[in-house]
């Protein structure tokens, strides 16, 4: 193992690059529907969104170029550009892309804000394109095996309300009798820029919502979330300085449009839910000054991704480098080989060395 160098972590009052974020005035939209009871065994059900699992959209053809979606955040990193398809071919989708999932994003995007956890990032280059994984802290990894009851059906009541909010097809009922799959997920692929890193990353998402001015992804997708109900204005700017920095880092990257929270009390019941716009959450800390801001996120997760491809510069599988923080500290990095970081399959790597077969041509019309 080899410490190669480390990086500074910006605070929250770093020098911001880009111009801040200039949004409309915030509409918060309120909903209250039949009590939802995410504890086991109910048999409620109200309307919702059709979820993404028996949906249309084919993650798998958007590898093969078939049927995809790519989106951008370059030139005002607040504005993502319009949706379009590009051209198809499995290589095209890697060239100069930095591969991983929304959720080491989503990471990086509120490090300059995090408190409590720390992470590792286990990156490699492979045929010039830069490969991101998470690796397990051992932190993270004694809270997981320590989870108390209570946390774990917290987690639950999270996928419970999923089960009550979404339907199988467009026009039905959801049907939340039975038990919950946690085990079933839709993930999107997209192409997206932040500055000047080319990014090509996959995310889980909750459903779509048919009334959605677009059927195009990710305009149409929506986000499910639970929390526990607010009843001062301490909790909730509690509330906007914490969880809905997560839920903008979470939903920001991938272009999801809206937030549908449903909040619960101590017993479990969702009793009402709010709409929270991606783009207008940072209203609700503008003025805060212990708030968040988009432009330190932004900015640092854009200064980690040129740091880590100045860093990894060997074009090795095999060869992999930690990169590793614990709050209050800097972003070191260590050298690797093999086992245990070494994060991409043999089946991949193989794969993607030999020969790629030319598509088929397409007959001339007669």
């Amino acid at each position: 193992m080899l410490n190669a160098s480390t990086m500074e972590i910006p605070g929250p009052c770093a020098t911001i690059a880009h111009p801040p974020l200039t949004v409309q005035a915030p509409t918060l939209t309120s909903e209250t529907d039949t009590r939802i009871d995410t504890s086991p065994g109910t048999r409620r059900s109200t309307k919702g969104w059709t979820t993404c699992c028996a949906g249309s959209w084919n993650t798998e053809a958007g590898w093969r170029g078939e049927q995809s979606v790519t989106g951008s955040v370059s030139g005002d990193p607040y504005l993502p550009s319009k949706i379009r398809e590009p051209k198809p071919g499995g290589p095209g989708w890697l060239a100069e892309a930095i591969v991983t999932w929304r959720g080491h994003l989503t990471k990086l995007l509120t490090t300059p804000y995090e408190r409590q956890e720390g992470w590792q990032l286990a990156a490699s280059r492979f045929q010039g394109t830069l490969y991101l994984s998470e690796v397990e802290t051992p932190n993270a990894q004694a809270q997981r095996l320590a989870r108390p009851p209570l946390l774990r059906e917290l987690m639950y009541m999270g996928y419970k309300f999923e089960q009550y909010m979404c339907a199988d097809k467009p026009g039905s009922s959801p049907d939340p009798s039975g038990e919950v799959n946690t085990n079933v997920a839709f993930c999107s692929v997209l192409r997206s820029r932040l500055g000047s890193h080319p990014l090509l990353f996959s995310g889980e998402v909750d459903c779509t919502d048919p009334q959605a001015p677009s059927t195009q992804p990710p305009t149409c997708y929506v986000e499910l979330k639970t929390s526990k109900e607010m009843h001062s204005p301490g909790q909730w700017r509690s509330f906007y300085r914490h969880k809905l920095l997560k839920w903008w880092a979470q939903s920001f990257l991938p272009g999801v449009p809206n937030v549908v929270a449903g909040f619960r009390n101590p017993e479990g019941f969702v009793s009402s839910l709010k709409t929270f716009p991606t783009m207008k959450m940072f209203e609700y800390v503008r003025n805060d000054r212990d708030g968040w801001n988009p432009s330190v996120c932004m900015n640092f997760c854009a200064a980690f991704l040129s740091f880590a491809q100045s860093t990894v510069v060997q074009d090795d599988p095999r060869l992999v480098h930690l990169f590793s923080w614990e709050p209050g500290g800097p972003v070191t990095v260590s050298v690797h080989r093999d086992a245990p970081y070494a994060f991409l399959p043999i089946w991949y790597v193989e794969a993607m060395t030999q020969d790629l077969p030319s598509p088929p041509k397409t007959p001339s019309p007669k």
